[in-house]
């Protein structure tokens, strides 16, 4: 059974340590600027690309601007992780960190960690919840459009290319927070 439950620190620091922050993808996707609007083109790659995020729960800094961090569990073991930081002069949950383990994926684990996450909201009377990902990360885009994000904006400057092995862009998302979030099943 599945228990989505608040961290603990700093008994959690191990296992959130070990959290597989990978993904792999033959597909991204290409903002486009044309004028005053803008739009995301979906392209096949080759070979395909493989990332792996930097993430230490261990660092203070990491965790300095999470106002709610949650482990999912699964008989004891690590299913995933949710963080995000209420935002109060816009009103706004960003959420920072959304991590599945490879063996829990498409099983419900994200959406019950953005459940918790819109639960989070609710609470700080939040108006969304806003989140980036990269143009390269075609599996999140994907999650969380089914979970009813609309994306909202690029900036093609966020990251510095000399830190990064592909070129990538930064894309945000944001999905209204109400008494019953929408979500999308697959």
């Amino acid at each position: 059974m599945l228990t989505i439950r608040p961290t603990q620190w700093p008994q959690d620091i191990g296992p959130l340590s070990e959290l597989d922050t990978t993904f792999t993808t033959d597909r991204v996707y290409r903002p486009v600027l044309e004028g005053l609007s803008f739009r995301l083109v979906e392209e096949t790659i080759t070979p395909s690309l493989s990332k792996k995020y930097a993430f230490d729960p261990a660092d203070p800094i990491e965790r300095w601007d999470w106002d709610f961090a949650v482990v999912a569990e699964e008989d004891g073991d690590l299913a995933g992780f949710a963080a995000a930081q209420y935002i109060a002069w816009n009103r706004r949950v960003v959420l920072w960190h959304l991590y599945v383990m490879p063996a829990y994926r498409f099983q419900g684990v994200g959406m019950q960690l953005l459940a918790s996450v819109d639960g989070f909201a609710r609470s700080r009377l939040a108006r969304c919840v806003w989140l980036e990902t990269q143009n390269t990360n075609y599996p999140a885009v994907q999650f969380y459009r089914r979970a009813g994000f609309e994306f909202c904006g690029f900036d093609q400057s966020l990251y510095d290319p000399a830190t990064l092995t592909h070129a990538e862009t930064a894309l945000f998302f944001v999905r209204p927070v109400s008494a019953s979030a929408k979500i999308m099943t697959p």
